[in-house]
């Protein structure tokens, strides 16, 4: 961890040791899900050749622009994500102090922004802060038992500018595209949310409390929140955890399918692409959905994929 000025870095191995430290006196009772558009990749110079920008400098801006053109008395989020994985809590709007992050679901809520700008055409994810944004939502649910589902995990898409909570994404009254139309590679909808990013916190949460800590944890714990780690389940919430488990396989599965022979030209050049930062385009070609290998033909076929 490294704290400088107004904010604390720390890796995802070390968030959820923290968290378990953290006396939040006010009730949390939703998670909130942003992307900050601006900064973003480019801005934070993920590209060949650039120099990366320090995460305190992006971080104290953001503060900046907050308090001095928003009006805002600190940050507005309480926690941000960056590219490579790394988590940022803002000290100056810690978790017992109310977010400014949704008009109209602030109170009780926990705001995260994601840097980044995911929209269409804009970044794409990386599997880094992929990763640590599941691992953070699924401790944060953890934390305050919090049920994993959008009516408690929720996009800042699904509100007005007015503050009221829609029943989804509506171009023209949502206050903004946050956390994008391409977030998760699958969009802002609640439909989206459902599909892929819901079933994937709850996969994570199922996995955290069915493992021991590691050793990076537990250097992060103390000895009480150990020992009642390592305790036994009951048989009543193995069975819960059980059905939880068999409930999120399900619905993965029902999205996912092997390689069709139609795709199979637009997938073998889709796994020797690599994206700017030398990573796979994909490195797990199996298991795609429907409409993800469609895609890849179409795109094939336009010769888009031809380099």
């Amino acid at each position: 961890m490294k704290q400088k000025g107004n904010f604390l870095l720390m890796k995802p191995s070390e968030f959820r040791g923290w968290l378990s430290k953290q006396k939040v006196i006010r009730n949390i009772s939703r998670l909130q899900v942003h992307h900050t558009a601006s900064p973003n990749y480019s801005t934070r110079g993920i590209r060949e050749g650039a120099a990366r920008q320090d995460y305190f400098v992006c971080l104290e801006g953001m503060r900046n622009y907050h308090i001095q053109t928003q009006g805002w008395s600190a940050t507005g989020q309480n926690i941000t994500t960056f590219e490579d994985g790394t988590i940022a809590i803002s000290l100056d709007r810690d978790l017992n102090h109310t977010p400014a992050g949704i008009k109209g679901a602030n109170t009780g809520a926990i705001c995260i922004e994601n840097i980044g700008s995911f929209d269409r055409g804009g970044d794409l994810i990386t599997e880094e802060q992929r990763k640590s944004i599941l691992h953070l939502y699924a401790c944060l649910a953890e934390k305050f038992n919090i049920p994993v589902d959008t009516d408690h995990i929720v996009y800042h898409a699904w509100y007005t500018r007015s503050g009221e909570r829609m029943a989804d994404y509506t171009p023209g009254r949502s206050s903004k595209t946050c956390p994008g139309t391409n977030f998760w590679g699958d969009g802002n909808t609640v439909l989206a949310a459902n599909r892929n990013f819901i079933p994937q916190i709850a996969a994570e949460l199922a996995r955290l409390k069915n493992k021991k800590p590691t050793p990076d944890q537990i250097s992060n714990i103390n000895d009480n929140s150990i020992n009642k780690e390592d305790e036994p389940m009951t048989p009543t919430e193995k069975k819960m955890m059980d059905e939880l488990k068999a409930q999120v396989n399900g619905l993965l599965k029902a999205q996912s399918m092997d390689v069709p022979s139609y795709a199979k030209p637009a997938i073998d050049k889709l796994t020797q692409m690599k994206d700017r930062n030398g990573h796979p385009i994909i490195d797990t070609p199996d298991g795609r959905s429907a409409d993800f290998y469609a895609l890849a033909t179409v795109l094939d076929r336009l010769g888009m994929l031809d380099r």
